[in-house]
């Protein structure tokens, strides 16, 4: 198989790449220069364009397609496609990182409340009208909904995390949250403290709706206060519920509740 050792002319010399290696790089960058959905090419097309083989191409779309970046449809209509990874990606890996460590539940809360925290302060001076208008629609129906079920609640915690991700508008910052978040859909049933705890819920619900409101009206202390507040009640819970407060460790993702 043919081989280089460097990516660039002039870039210092380093372990040679395969032809699966190299192919796989620039299906990458075609992925990534195109929007969602965006047709790369057929198989045959990307053989060309790639100069390889249909078995190096394969292997390489196999690296690629397991990163999320491309996705491949085969038959009629078929060919490679643009792609984008989700948060729920990176969370699964750490998800098994973490629980090979042996770490514990509480450590993620703890993770939380510093993201949110200064998530929420960056939201508070946010003038980006879209962002905020998304917002202000979360919290009218949060508030047009008296009670929450487990289910709705999940989904709504969700949805807060990708507003409160996308008002704040730091992109690493919002990677961070959605990892954290979509961490909690690998727990198991007995490690979640709102499971059956109708009244847990909205006590949760209302600190968090207390944060959207400071947000929405520019209140950066009240945001952070209210933020740092919604930590330390879950924290509690945990310590109440659980007091070796590790993550799950016989499985990974049974179920992802959160992401429903």
């Amino acid at each position: 198989m043919i081989e280089d050792r460097q990516d660039k002319p002039g870039a210092p010399a380093g372990k040679p790449r395969s032809a699966v290696q190299r192919a796989a790089s620039r299906l990458r960058t075609l992925a990534m220069a195109e929007a969602e959905g965006t047709l790369l090419g057929s198989e045959e097309d990307l053989m060309a364009r790639l100069e390889v083989s249909r078995p190096t191409l394969r292997q390489a779309a196999g690296l690629v397609a397991q990163e999320r970046l491309i996705s491949i449809r085969r038959g009629v209509n078929g060919g490679y496609f643009a792609a984008l990874p989700d948060s729920m990606t990176v969370a699964r890996m750490a998800a098994i990182y973490l629980q090979s460590r042996h770490a514990h539940l509480s450590e993620v809360i703890e993770a939380v409340e510093p993201i949110r925290a200064e998530i929420a302060r960056l939201a508070s001076r946010s003038r980006d009208p879209q962002a905020k208008q998304q917002l202000a629609d979360f919290l009218n129906e949060e508030r047009a909904v008296p009670h929450s079920d487990y289910r709705s609640f999940l989904r709504a915690e969700r949805a807060f995390g990708r507003v409160l991700g996308a008002i704040g508008g730091n992109r690493v910052l919002e990677l961070f949250l959605g990892i954290v978040y979509d961490l909690s859909a690998f727990l198991g049933r007995e490690e979640d403290v709102y499971i059956n705890r109708p009244e847990r819920i909205d006590i949760y619900r209302a600190h968090r709706n207390r944060m959207a409101a400071a947000i929405l009206e520019g209140d950066e202390e009240m945001a952070v206060l209210a933020t740092r507040r919604c930590s330390a009640i879950v924290s509690e819970w945990v310590h109440e519920d659980w007091p070796g407060g590790g993550l799950a460790n016989e499985r990974v993702g049974v179920e992802a509740r959160a992401a429903e």
